[in-house]
């Protein structure tokens, strides 16, 4: 890596440190919103390559998409976002990401989606599913 004229790129942060799990997870609902399955399916895979289990991508991503369905609640109800999500003050700069990612989703999809995840990891556990397949089959319906 070369960085030119002593600017710092994203490009160039990128490539040096690792994103947390959370922050990947926010690229992948994107991906999944703007109907890119390709770039949904390479960030899963980029996640198990790099030795994530694939139990907490689970968990994760059914964290993520149960603040998603949250908020939507949250603006269809009329109340605040915020506590609505349980959000610390260092954190409300993702209300306006959240919002970004609703425009990608109905609601009754996020409860869909919710339910789907919460079957993959009983289904799982009782052996009828391999985890892996199963969320890049609920990724896929959704993308």
């Amino acid at each position: 890596m070369q960085i030119y004229g002593g600017t710092i790129t994203k490009d160039s942060i990128d490539k040096l440190a690792v994103k947390q799990i959370d922050s990947v997870i926010f690229d992948l609902t994107d991906n999944l919103g703007n109907k890119q399955t390709s770039k949904a399916l390479e960030i899963l895979d980029g996640l198990i390559y790099n030795k994530e289990p694939v139990q907490k991508i689970l968990v994760t991503l059914y964290n993520h998409f149960k603040k998603l369905y949250l908020c939507s609640l949250a603006i269809r109800l009329n109340k605040d976002i915020v506590t609505s999500l349980g959000l610390k003050p260092n954190q409300t700069f993702l209300v306006n990401k959240y919002k970004r990612q609703l425009n990608f989703f109905k609601e009754s999809e996020l409860k869909n989606i919710l339910e789907e995840f919460t079957n993959l990891d009983y289904n799982s556990k009782i052996g009828k599913i391999d985890i892996e397949i199963g969320l890049r089959s609920i990724l896929c319906n959704y993308c």
